[in-house]
């Protein structure tokens, strides 16, 4: 079984339009990450309505990949299957 790395992920808990959210920097982007499942990238636009709460924990990290990457049922289905 082959380990894949993912980069680092850095996210903090926010407020944006008074909506529960997370911000996350990916691959050098900024992204919304709000808790109905929409993922928008972060505009300049948004900065003044923002307020950055705290730091995500490592479980909360992990669950914004899964949302990221499409999903459970999206990650099993486009992971490389290899035969040993």
């Amino acid at each position: 079984m082959q380990t894949v790395t993912q980069p680092p992920i850095k996210a903090k808990f926010a407020t944006v339009y008074d909506a529960p959210a997370r911000i996350a920097k990916v691959h050098g982007g900024l992204y919304v990450i709000y808790d109905d499942g929409r993922i928008e990238p972060f505009e300049v636009e948004m900065a003044p309505f923002t307020v950055v709460l705290g730091d995500c924990q490592t479980a909360e990290l992990q669950a914004m990949w899964d949302r990221i990457a499409g999903g459970a049922a999206m990650i099993s289905c486009t992971r490389r299957q290899e035969v040993a």
